[in-house]
Parts: structure tokens; C-alpha cells; sequence
């Protein structure tokens, strides 16, 4: 479970941006956000939402190349007395959860809502109008910064396929912070968890059901003593079995010869990961050996876990830029993946942070423009090197 933290006042955000020579432009930042809010960008329709922003990066000094997966890497040379220091990254994919045709965000009451037709598509493209800003906001003040670099990927809530294909070798920096993650602004996910995505398919014999069923094997009936035998929902504050899907039969006068199940396991410990994932499969050996059937198995997704302690230099990086921005960083583990998750297992260390976002994934989504403002300003302090 995610912690939460009080949210600041809407203009705190002006507070905050006083403290030094840096100004957020408001109308410009929740202008980006409503432009690609309203771009249809469910994988693998993302393309588009380069449009609006490949000319604001570029004017403030971006080098932008697309890779063959279509993830589009920026890299913004160092300026003045920082243009040594080692480049960070930053990063935010750039689809939604699913199709957002015609969707017309609403600004009401301090934040942006979705119209009720669809998701809003705040996650993560509030992430992604907060970076494009920092940049505009740094750039417009010629402000000496480090090196630094953006990426934008795609299809990261249909399997990560965009961070899953980047080639790490194509990044300077040794550190990536990635905006998305649930809770208010100034959160940092010290933990992400191992998961797996398992395609259980039993085989048996088919038989009729009314003349014939003593020579039947009913792999409905595996997949039933499997699922009973199973350890479900939530095993411990840090692991979670699922069984999401179960198909299988001809018709209702046969016995079935075939069933497919689909479970899902997620831990934040590697080690009970791997045990629970062994006392699965064996669960479903054991339920088709009963049902004298067969079993096959079939990894349809998956992602390699990361843990990182309060001490840990990209820790400290982002805890410090948090606080530079005046919000007291916060701590936290998060239950979902993310493309942190794929750098981390390509050896570039990488850290999910707090985006502000309400309500993802549901036609009641909207994003707080307190919130907003307050993730531009991490950004800009991590791009400034605070």
C-alpha cells in the first residue's frame, strides 16, 4: 500500500518557485498537459503525442532521436559551471490504459478531470507535460544545468515494451528517475515488485458426458482442484496471487478435454518470489496428475523486481531534489511495475517517484494542478542537479 501525504495548497506552488530564479509558466505547462491529454495514444497510437513537444524541446537545446521501438531519447547538453557533472535521466511513457477517443479533459476545481467517457490519461502524461516544462522553465532563464536526458517510451501498460527494448547502452546517465508512481507529490519507491504471468494449460480426454464419462479426463475439473489448492489474494504485506482468466470445454455434453487458466504472482522479495512461484506450478502438476491429465505451462509477462535502501545514492538524489523543491520527501514501496522496472534488470539503475494523480484507470481520473506544478518542480530540481 502506497502512503499518502497531506496535499499543500494550490498556490503553495508559487511559494515554492520563489525560492530561487526559476518560474514555472502555468498556462503554458497546463496547455501541454491538455494538448496530449487529448491525443487517442493507447498503444501502439503514441506517435502522435510527439507532435506538440518535439518543437518546444528542440528550441531548448534537445538532440531528439527515435529508436526502431519508437522511444524518443533526448539528450540536453550541460551548461556553464555544471556541463561536467555526470547526466541524469528522466522518463515517462507515453500511452494510456486504454482508448481515449474524443475524450475532452475539464477544468474544474483546482485540477483536470476526464470527461467521464474515458481514463484522463494523467498517468503518465502528467509526468510527461512536468518534464517538457522543467525543460521550457530552464531554458527560459538560461540557467547552468548538468547534462541531462529525457525519454519517452511507449507501450509501458500493455507489458513495458518500449523499456523492455531500449537499449541502455544508447544512455549517458547513471541514474533514471521515473514519474509514476500513486501518491501526492514527494513520494520515492525505495522497492517495485518480481512478477510473473503464467498460462496454465491442462490437458485431458475428451468423452460424452452422458454414455461415456468414466473414459473422460476433465481438465476443468484440474484446473478447479488447482485453484482450490492454490494460496490466493494477499499472502503477506509483501506478495499477491491472482488467478484472473479460466477458459476451457466444447460443450456442455463433453467432457473437456482442455482448459486454460492464467495466474498472476507479484512479491516485493525476491526470495518469496521464487518459492511461491515453485509451490504454484507444483499445485497445478499436482491437480492435473489427479485428474490423470497433463500440464503445460506458458510465461506471458513478467518483470524482474528492485529494492534500493534510504542510503542508496539515486535515494539521496531524489530526496534531495524533493526537498529543494520544498515538499518533504516521503518513502514508500509500490505493488506495481513500471519501466523502472526494466532498467533496473538492464544493470542502469532506476527509481519510481510520486506523480499526484487520482482516481487512475477509471473514468473518474483527474490530476490536481497543485500537484502538477509541485512535479515540475522535482523535475526542474533534478535537471538542476539539487
Amino acid at each position: 500500500m502506497i502512503q499518502k501525504r497531506p496535499r499543500l495548497p494550490y498556490n503553495s506552488v508559487f511559494l515554492v518557485s520563489e525560492r530561487r530564479p526559476l518560474v514555472i509558466n502555468s498556462d503554458r505547462l497546463l496547455e501541454t498537459f491538455l494538448s496530449i491529454l487529448r491525443i487517442d495514444s493507447y498503444y501502439p497510437n503514441e506517435d502522435p503525442v510527439m507532435g506538440p513537444l518535439r518543437p518546444k524541446l528542440e528550441r531548448a537545446g534537445l538532440q531528439l532521436s527515435t529508436d526502431e521501438h519508437r522511444n524518443v531519447l533526448g539528450y540536453w547538453p550541460g551548461t556553464g559551471e555544471l556541463a561536467e557533472r555526470d547526466p541524469i535521466m528522466l522518463c515517462a511513457h507515453t500511452d494510456t490504459v486504454w482508448p481515449t477517443p474524443e475524450m475532452e479533459p475539464v477544468v474544474r476545481d483546482n485540477a483536470v478531470h476526464t470527461d467521464g467517457s474515458s481514463v484522463l490519461g494523467a498517468d503518465d502524461k502528467a509526468a510527461v507535460a512536468a518534464i517538457v516544462e522543467a525543460v521550457e522553465a530552464i531554458a527560459d532563464e538560461s540557467l547552468p544545468h548538468p547534462p541531462v536526458e529525457v525519454l519517452f517510451t511507449v507501450g509501458e501498460e500493455v507489458g513495458h515494451i518500449g523499456s523492455r527494448a531500449f537499449d541502455v547502452s544508447k544512455a549517458r546517465s547513471k541514474m533514471v528517475f521515473v514519474p509514476d508512481a500513486d501518491g501526492t507529490v514527494g513520494g520515492v519507491m525505495l522497492a517495485a515488485p518480481w512478477t510473473i504471468a503464467m498460462k496454465t494449460i491442462f490437458q485431458g480426454r475428451a468423452a460424452h458426458a452422458g454414455m461415456d464419462p468414466e473414459n473422460g479426463r476433465s481438465a476443468l475439473c484440474m484446473a478447479a482442484r488447482a485453484i482450490e489448492t492454490m494460496r490466493l489474494g494477499r499472502l503477506d504485506d509483501e506478495t499477491t496471487v491472482n488467478v484472473g482468466t479460466l477458459n476451457g470445454g466444447e460443450a456442455m455434453n463433453i467432457v473437456p478435454p482442455r482448459a486454460e487458466m492464467v495466474w498472476q504472482l507479484r512479491s516485493l522479495d525476491q526470495g518469496k518470489y521464487e518459492r511461491i512461484k515453485e509451490e504454484l506450478l507444483g499445485a497445478c502438476q499436482a491437480a492435473a496428475e489427479a485428474f490423470e491429465g497433463t500440464v503445460e505451462f506458458e510465461q506471458v509477462g513478467g518483470t524482474q523486481g528492485f529494492r534500493f535502501d534510504e542510503d542508496d545514492p539515486i535515494i539521496v538524489r531524489a530526496k534531495s531534489a524533493i526537498a529543494a523543491s520544498g515538499i518533504d520527501p516521503w518513502t514508500s514501496v509500490t505493488c506495481g511495475g513500471s519501466d523502472a522496472n526494466e532498467f533496473n534488470n538492464h544493470g542502469l539503475p532506476a527509481v519510481v517517484i510520486s506523480v499526484g494523480y487520482l482516481d487512475i484507470h477509471t473514468n473518474e481520473e483527474s490530476m490536481p494542478l497543485d500537484q502538477l506544478h509541485q512535479l515540475t518542480d522535482v523535475c526542474c530540481s533534478l535537471m538542476l542537479g539539487k
